[in-house]
């Protein structure tokens, strides 16, 4: 365990335990205590804990037993940002060694760390200690987002973007840092986070459309591959269009996103006027909606272009 020497050394921060076993939850409560910690919410099931993790958290320790919901779909809802809460909060599950738990799945769902029970409250304290000296970076991808794991392999086989983030927990504990400041940190943190979403998720789409397009025709009229592909690349547009809709820096992706939406789904069922043709135009979108991300490109005229042309060839059919 980390020496410590300044007994308010978690004074300010705020912590949410999640402990169905009133004897743990105590012994870990008052190791804090003992550390300054005055702000810590122990929670028995999952309505409390949903309740108790706000913006302003820190630290969720939580057993992925704790009755009344799934801890680890939780963890990674907290981390895609589509939840009220602080995306970057140090999460480390608990769970018993008896419980037949999957430590590859605890750690997939983006937590910190996995402590294994029955454990020391001395224990927790130390690796909650570790995560206030130092934070590794996320990985950012469409479908995850967490700290980086040695061999592990996304299922959407998105490319993985690793970014520095957020650690309310040092910057309240070492750095002293004043509420304003570190708001303006985590405003800039979920900022990066949701474009480096968008830009993966698109990344993804590109990837299926270029698949797509390597597949042969099979004649005039009928489209490549097979309607699964068509399904998850309208799928995947789909889903960037339902996130960036109403972000206007963003607005234009989404646009694009929708474009591509539409000819996927009329890949999907089988009504492609010339597959290769609508194939193209997915590519090129794709690369439009890659080329307004980066700001000193944003005003090139590829992208109206391109946009326009697609809409021009759906009015025509």
């Amino acid at each position: 365990m980390p020496s410590v020497t300044n007994d308010t050394l978690y004074r300010g921060t705020q912590m949410v335990l999640g402990e169905p076993d009133d004897g743990f939850g105590r012994a870990i409560s008052t190791g804090f205590f003992a550390l300054g910690l005055r702000d810590m919410a122990i929670c028995k099931d999952g309505g409390q804990l949903r309740q108790a993790i706000v913006d302003s958290v820190d630290v969720i320790l939580c057993d992925v037993n704790v009755p009344g919901i799934d801890f680890l779909e939780l963890a990674q809802t907290i981390r895609q940002n589509r939840l009220d809460a602080n995306p970057f909060v140090i999460m480390i599950a608990m769970a018993r060694k008896t419980d037949g738990i999957d430590p590859k799945r605890v750690l997939a769902s983006g937590v910190d760390d996995l402590i294994l029970k029955p454990a020391e409250a001395e224990l927790v304290v130390g690796r909650v200690a570790g995560f206030a000296s130092r934070r590794g970076p996320f990985v950012i991808t469409p479908s995850y987002v967490g700290p980086g794991r040695r061999g592990m392999k996304r299922a959407d086989g998105s490319d993985e973007e690793m970014v520095e983030v957020p650690n309310t927990l040092r910057a309240k504990v070492a750095q002293r840092m004043a509420v304003a400041d570190l708001g303006r940190i985590l405003e800039n943190g979920r900022a990066t986070l949701n474009e480096s979403r968008t830009q993966s998720a698109m990344r993804v789409v590109a990837r299926l459309t270029r698949q797509l397009a390597l597949q042969p025709e099979t004649d005039d009229s009928s489209p490549y591959g097979s309607k699964h592909d068509y399904h998850t690349l309208a799928q995947k547009a789909d889903e960037i269009v339902a996130e960036n809709k109403n972000i206007e820096s963003r607005r234009r992706v989404a646009s694009i996103a929708a474009r591509i939406a539409v000819l996927a789904r009329r890949g999907e069922a089988g009504i492609a006027r010339k597959a290769s043709m609508e194939t193209e135009l997915m590519l090129q979108l794709a690369d439009a909606a890659m080329v307004a991300f980066v700001a000193e490109r944003d005003t090139s005229t590829a992208t109206p272009t391109i946009v326009a042309t697609v809409d021009d060839y759906l009015k025509r059919l």
